[in-house]
């Protein structure tokens, strides 16, 4: 789960729906996609970078019918500015980094690879 936090957050930095398609469901990439149309339109992106997990705990995990689920409550820090497309000029976020506390649900096929499928802020 450390490795999906890190490479979802790098992939959303790049707006690499593609690369997003591969970790997360099909409702969770409309989501981040979503969220960069947005952005574009206000001439802003996201950029992130130094993802560190600093703690992850497990707070659920259930199988339903065809897939396995786990709910990871992760705290992380991160740099995550808000930059203008054009000039680069950093618009909101903090250069030197923040910490931040989400709930992240994983999906996966019984025996198959995790995907990310939700995230809550807290």
């Amino acid at each position: 789960f450390e490795r999906l936090l890190a490479d979802v957050n790098e992939a959303y930095s790049r707006e690499d729906l593609n690369a997003l398609r591969a970790m997360a469901t099909p409702e969770m990439v409309g989501y981040f996609a979503d969220d960069m149309k947005e952005a574009a339109s206000r001439g802003v992106m996201n950029r992130i970078s130094d993802v560190r997990l600093l703690q992850g705990d497990l707070s659920e995990a259930w199988r339903e019918q065809d897939a396995d689920y786990a709910t990871v409550a992760m705290r992380f820090s991160r740099t995550d500015l808000t930059v203008e497309r054009a000039s680069g000029r950093v618009v909101s976020g903090n250069p030197q980094g923040e910490e931040a506390v989400e709930l992240w649900t994983f999906r996966r096929p019984h025996g198959g690879v995790w995907q990310l499928s939700a995230i809550q802020n807290t």
